[in-house]
């Protein structure tokens, strides 16, 4: 019975496809257009971040333990003036520690020149990178400058809105702006 299915396929109209006739349709290219390549469609949908995890190799919600773990110990822990909470300063990034867990993470512009910055652990470059292709449009723009959403979780890329230079960039849950 197998056998006798196989060679009904094998000899079917539709096994052995003869070539296409010519159409009268035009093709893309009779208008001058290109087809597009699946690599370079892909590579503007790679840059683009679907998630705020962390922020300069931290993750947003990490035990203050985790932290030290990660980064060893801070050469600064200070009150942070905004929040009941503490900030533990690095060479590299500040991080608010709030009832024992990292509740936003913070970076200047000194700090990514000296050290870099990775989000979700891929390598940034706000003054270099076009963040519309790796953040998109902001969901807001305040006015010392824009967020962007994912979920619960907040980027927010501080801009002087006069000289368009960015001041600094903190990740955090939207609970705790």
């Amino acid at each position: 019975m197998k056998v006798l299915l196989v060679l009904l396929v094998l000899f079917s109209p539709f096994a052995a496809q003869s070539a296409p006739a010519q159409s009268a349709l035009s093709s893309p290219a009779d208008h001058g257009l290109k087809p597009v390549s699946v690599s370079a469609a892909r590579t503007v949908e790679d840059t683009y971040i679907r998630t705020f995890d962390s922020l300069a190799g931290v993750p947003l919600y990490a035990t203050a333990n985790e932290l030290i773990e990660l980064k060893g110990q801070p050469l600064a822990i200070v009150p942070d003036p905004w929040e009941d909470s503490l900030e533990f300063r690095y060479a590299d990034m500040s991080a608010g520690i709030a009832a024992g867990m990292v509740s936003y993470i913070h970076v200047s512009p000194e700090q990514v020149s000296a050290y870099g910055l990775k989000l979700n652990g891929r390598e940034i470059d706000p003054l270099r990178d076009t963040l519309k292709n790796t953040l998109g449009s902001p969901d807001f723009a305040a006015e010392d400058g824009d967020v962007y959403m994912r979920g619960h979780t907040a980027l927010k890329v501080y801009v002087d809105r006069q000289t368009g230079e960015w001041r600094g960039i903190d990740l955090f849950d939207d609970y705790s702006d």
